[in-house]
C-alpha cells in the first residue's frame, strides 16, 4: 500500500482538530470531543481504502531492468525473449492469421420500417 500508518494518523488528527473547532463553537466541550473522536476514527479507517485505491491507480510494473536495458545493479541484461520461447508457441504463431473484414459475415436487420415505427410509437406513448 501507498505510504504508512502516519498518513492515516495525520488524516485522522486533521479531522479531529477541524471537527473539534467546528463543534466547539456551538456545543458543550464533551459533545465536541465525542464528535471529534468519531471523526478521527472515521477518517483514520477511511484512509486505508483511499490509500489502496491510490496505490492501485499509480501502480507501475516494478521490474529489475531499468529504462536503458541494464539491471538495477548496473549490469547489462541479456534478452530473455528468444531464449525462453517454447516450440509449441512458435508453431501457433506461424499458423495464426488475423481475422479480416472479408471473412466476417454481415447480418442485415430483418425488421421492416413499419414494425419499427409502430414499436417507437408505442414506447413514446408510455
Amino acid at each position: 500500500m501507498l505510504g504508512t500508518i502516519w498518513i492515516n494518523l495525520g488524516l485522522g488528527l486533521l479531522a479531529f482538530i477541524v471537527t473539534l473547532l467546528a463543534a466547539g463553537a456551538g456545543n458543550v466541550w464533551l459533545v465536541s470531543f465525542v464528535r471529534a473522536g468519531i471523526a478521527f476514527v472515521v477518517f483514520f479507517l477511511a484512509a486505508f481504502p483511499i490509500r489502496w485505491v491510490i496505490a492501485k491507480i499509480t501502480h507501475t510494473s516494478a521490474s529489475p531492468v531499468g529504462e536503458t536495458g541494464e539491471a538495477v545493479s548496473g549490469e547489462p541484461v541479456a534478452s530473455l525473449e528468444n531464449s525462453q520461447k517454447d516450440p509449441k508457441q512458435e508453431d501457433l504463431e506461424e499458423s495464426f492469421s488475423p481475422l479480416s473484414l472479408s471473412k466476417m459475415e454481415r447480418i442485415q436487420p430483418t425488421e421492416d420500417p413499419t414494425t419499427v415505427a409502430e414499436v417507437v410509437r408505442r414506447l413514446s406513448d408510455e
